[in-house]
């Protein structure tokens, strides 16, 4: 049993570890000038908020006995259901998917993952150039890092929330 309690706090401790970074990167970005960290700083950040909800899946996982190292929300579902088990943390987080800060980390993830088309009123013939582009059009959907620490704060918030109610059984 006490395995039990070291794997479930290394879950935890990964989740914990994600929203550290994302913090750092948040903090990085606020301290620089250069437009394309400023950029490559949010993204990371973003990267690692989405990084923490994956990482909470897995401790939600662990925590209802479910054998994957990769849950979704939909598996974890599925899986609960044969159980004949219902997890408010799931329904939880399923809320914050559709309207809540998930959906926000979510979408900017999935912005992050592929270039944003250009408007055509914002395309010049000599904006054309790859790197001009990455440059003057990649950021625009980016959110600041202010942003950013708010998804971060809100995120943890509804963790910690989850996690109060999780009691090993």
């Amino acid at each position: 049993m006490a395995d039990k309690g070291r794997v479930a706090r290394y879950q935890a401790d990964r989740t914990n570890q994600k929203f550290y970074f994302c913090r750092k990167a948040c903090q990085e970005a606020g301290l620089t000038t250069d437009k394309q960290l400023y950029q490559a700083h949010c993204e990371t950040a973003i990267f690692h908020l989405q990084g923490a909800f994956w990482a909470f899946l897995q401790e939600l996982a662990h925590f209802y006995n479910l054998d994957t190292t990769a849950p979704t929300v939909e598996y974890l579902e599925t899986a609960l259901s044969t159980k004949t088990l219902v997890s408010p943390e799931l329904q939880r987080l399923k809320l914050s998917l559709e309207s809540g800060v998930v959906a926000h980390i979510v979408k900017a993830y999935q912005r992050c993952q592929y270039a944003p088309v250009p408007d055509s009123s914002t395309v010049t013939p000599s904006s054309h150039d790859l790197i001009v582009n990455v440059v003057t059009l990649s950021n625009q959907w980016l959110p600041d890092e202010q942003t950013i620490r708010a998804w971060r704060t809100d995120f943890m918030t509804l963790v910690d929330d989850m996690r109060g109610g999780m009691v090993e059984y």
